[in-house]
């Protein structure tokens, strides 16, 4: 579907509204707003105020400098979000991207949304047995570097599809561009989260391979240092080369030959060997990319409006299978409730700290939620372009009914997935979260797939390709690097997008505005760690800075096991394990959840950058602060390698 025009200024309020004059409106017109009360955006219009200001929250507070700059200059959320990611594929190559591809949400203070897909697709040559060894077992390290792993990127041309449907009109390409292009050009200080995610393996490993990507991060065979100012030239004529032309000078041109250029020597091939690509990407594939606008997944929770992604995206239908299956349970009497909510208020809390004594009952609910919808997921979710996703069989009200009436007391590690009834005929990701001061927000997840992706760095055009190629299920029930599972709905096809974790959210408050806009990179840890905070908040009252920095848990059916952040109650792990749940608490700590809140009709937003990763929350007239700072290094502690 194409986007919903955006709607006339009035009904998202003006860039200030003036508080007097907007309550005297609204004194003179309360009679004809009681005498019309099937207006519901007259209703919205004078009795839910914007935000005074913007905000943005990202991982990069050089990228967040950018937003902020466009959200000052008059720009909306879509123009801020643009410009932000462009910034993030310079300052956060970890992640930030132009070779990857990604999902964003348009949803406008009165409630229009706008669900964009620029996932990457699969080549038109790709082919599951080029995956296989001779005896047909699966090799994982295919799909994960080198030509085959790398999917037909989407982001260019998403970032423009966002701007020409839902940009004020009054930013250019070109000029929103401008930035991240002299970033590139000029250069920038290496901060310690790039400096250690260069050292980090299998990262390192994976970029040592390709000479542009060894030459640029790891001169004189040595990772760049924390200080060090990286320049890249080539990158900024790629920028600058896709800010004049848009998506043809990215798919097309010379762009797009250094990208096929690239793959071929990765391939083993001279450019000018006459041999045609073997599932890798050729140009009628960048040619040919196409982004999808699909129609947003809307769910109910709390007297809370959820706004998510649909498929290929598999985190919005599990979330709101999530959220359902514990609606109809007990969850506010079940929590201990021993609250110690002033201490997190006044910003005392630490990461990996709770100010919930938990119960265990509670907590096996919430796993056992969630086993049922990875367990979904795997059977059911994929491209909905190629294969029919029964997305209202899955949330139907009955059918989860009587699945939460099967949860007992007990684990249930072989938990099947929902058998459908006969029819006719997807860790390294960035996010941004962006409000503007008419109550425009954006909710923008990007990915490479892995660390750095695919590790190839293209010679000619300065920016890494992505590995998604992994997040198919080449061969049924093979695990990728995550450790996920799939079924014939993700099977590898020609042109097909596979299936991805990235789960944009906007909570809306009654339906009437956006109270919540939030994000997460770390694989379908964004699935759990986002529920875990939608769960704290809306259920648990706990504040959004608590709910973030809280100790998460995770589940997604295969493997059995249950893994927990360090920070949960021994007592209550304790107890879980003898209803049968298997127990993991790590000393990692996964996702990044950037979440604006909108607490205060008219006040401020809130933003909260998870202190997991180096990123900021930047308010609109505010100096941006400064970001959180890595832990130092610590070695493995099963193979003594630092990490």
């Amino acid at each position: 579907m194409r986007p919903q025009p955006r709607p006339p200024r009035w009904t998202s309020g003006s860039r200030r509204p003036p508080t007097r004059r907007a309550a005297l409106a609204a004194a003179a017109l309360a009679p004809l707003l009681l005498a019309t009360c099937g207006q519901p955006d007259l209703l919205e219009a004078f009795g839910w105020e914007t935000p005074s200001r913007g905000m943005v929250v990202a991982e990069h507070p050089l990228a967040v400098e950018v937003g902020l700059k466009v959200l000052r200059e008059g720009g909306n959320a879509a123009d801020a979000a643009v410009a932000t990611a462009l910034a993030l594929a310079v300052v956060y190559p970890q992640a930030g991207n132009l070779g990857g591809g990604g999902f964003a949400l348009w949803v406008t203070h009165r409630g229009d949304a706008s669900a964009l897909d620029f996932r990457e697709t699969a080549p038109v040559t790709a082919d599951a047995a080029r995956y296989l060894d001779f005896d047909g077992e699966l090799v994982p390290e295919r799909a994960k570097s080198g030509p085959l792993a790398v999917g037909v990127p989407g982001t260019p041309a998403g970032l423009q599809a966002l701007l020409e449907a839902h940009g004020s009109g009054s930013w250019s390409l070109r000029r929103l561009a401008r930035p991240a292009i002299e970033l590139a050009r000029e250069g920038f200080r290496v901060d310690p989260w790039l400096a250690k995610a260069l050292r980090a393996e299998p990262a390192r490993t994976r970029l040592m391979k390709s000479p542009a990507a060894r030459r640029r991060f790891y001169p004189g065979g040595e990772p760049l240092r924390e200080g060090q100012r990286l320049k890249q030239p080539e990158l900024a004529r790629t920028l600058d080369r896709f800010a004049r032309f848009g998506s043809p000078g990215f798919y097309g041109g010379e762009t797009a030959r250094a990208i096929v250029r690239e793959l071929r020597r990765s391939a083993g091939l001279e450019p000018d060997d006459a041999v045609p690509a073997q599932g890798w990407i050729d140009f009628p594939d960048l040619e040919r990319y196409e982004v999808r606008w699909r129609e947003p997944l809307r769910g109910r929770f709390r007297g809370k409006e959820i706004v998510t992604m649909p498929p290929p995206s598999s985190g919005g239908v599990a979330v709101l299978e999530v959220l359902a299956l514990l609606d109809g349970l007990p969850l506010e009497t079940e929590a201990a409730g021993l609250e110690r909510g002033e201490e997190a208020r006044r910003g005392g809390f630490e990461l990996g700290t709770d100010d919930l004594v938990w119960n265990d009952r509670l907590l096996h609910w919430w796993i056992e939620a969630l086993r049922v919808a990875f367990a979904d997921r795997a059977v059911h979710l994929g491209d909905p372009d190629f294969h029919v996703v029964p997305i209202e069989e899955l949330l139907d009200p009955e059918r989860l009914a009587a699945e939460r009436a099967r949860f007992g007391q007990r684990a249930r590690p072989d938990v099947a997935a929902w058998a459908e009834a006969p029819r006719p005929e997807g860790t390294e990701t960035t996010h941004v979260s962006v409000v503007d001061s008419d109550g425009n927000a954006v909710s923008l997840t990007t990915t490479l797939n892995s660390s750095f992706g695919s590790g190839i760095l293209v010679e000619d055009g300065g920016f890494l390709l992505n590995n998604q190629m992994d997040d198919f299920a080449i061969r049924p029930d093979a695990p990728n690097q995550f450790g996920l599972v799939g079924s014939e709905a993700n099977a590898l096809e020609a042109l097909k997008r596979p299936l991805s974790s990235m789960t944009p959210i906007v909570v809306r408050d009654g339906g009437h505005a956006n109270s919540l806009v939030m994000g997460s990179p770390g694989g379908p840890r964004i699935i759990t760690s986002q529920i875990g905070v939608l769960l704290r908040t809306l259920v648990f009252r706990q504040d959004p800075r608590a709910a973030v920095l809280a100790p998460r848990l995770h589940q997604q059916w295969r493997p059995a096991r249950t893994e927990f952040e360090e920070g949960w109650q021994q007592a209550v792990l304790d107890r879980l394990g003898a209803r049968g749940h298997e127990v993991l608490v790590k000393t990692e700590r996964w996702a990044s959840v950037q979440l604006i809140a909108l607490d205060e009709r008219g006040g401020p937003p809130v933003g909260i950058s998870d202190p997991r990763r180096g990123g900021v929350a930047g308010l609109e007239g505010e100096p941006v602060p400064a970001p959180h700072l890595p832990l130092p290094d610590q070695p493995d502690p099963l193979t003594g390698e630092v990490r």
